[in-house]
């Protein structure tokens, strides 16, 4: 088990954005992220057996949700939890920077595969069918659609 807690566990340190593990346990990986105006998380993508949730603290995040990936900007303040089976990518359009947590739960070695270590990750591309539909995330706080 790893907790870094405040600074963190810095992964990437790079001009557009910066990534710290806060938390790593096989119940919950819980990073700390900021992006500048353009950055992207992965391209669309599922898991299957965890949670991928966010919290934006500010700024604000685009994410795209479902099989027709459903536009939703999610600003400081929101919470999105992306079900298994819900495909989903997220970015910072700008033009303020972006701070967000990370959380998957159970952690499936989300924070092991950050730090470049050799796991099976659970995460694939988005499945022929389509997967879950977008109205499976949950999303609470401000956002605009």
């Amino acid at each position: 088990m790893s907790v870094k807690v405040p600074g963190g566990d810095v992964v990437t340190d790079e001009p557009g954005r910066r990534v710290a593990i806060l938390a790593g346990t096989d119940a919950l990986a819980v990073t700390h992220s900021i992006y500048t105006r353009g950055e992207s998380g992965p391209e669309a993508h599922v898991h299957h057996q965890h949670v991928d949730s966010f919290f934006v603290l500010d700024g604000e995040l685009v994410f795209e949700l479902g099989s027709d990936l459903e536009r939703v900007v999610a600003r400081a303040g929101t919470f999105v939890l992306v079900p298994p089976e819900v495909v989903h990518t997220f970015r910072n359009e700008g033009p303020e920077v972006a701070r967000f947590l990370n959380l998957h739960a159970p952690s499936k070695n989300f924070h092991r595969q950050l730090r470049g270590e050799d796991v099976d990750f659970d995460t694939s591309d988005p499945p022929s069918g389509g997967g879950r539909p977008a109205s499976e995330a949950v999303i609470v706080g401000t956002l605009e659609t």
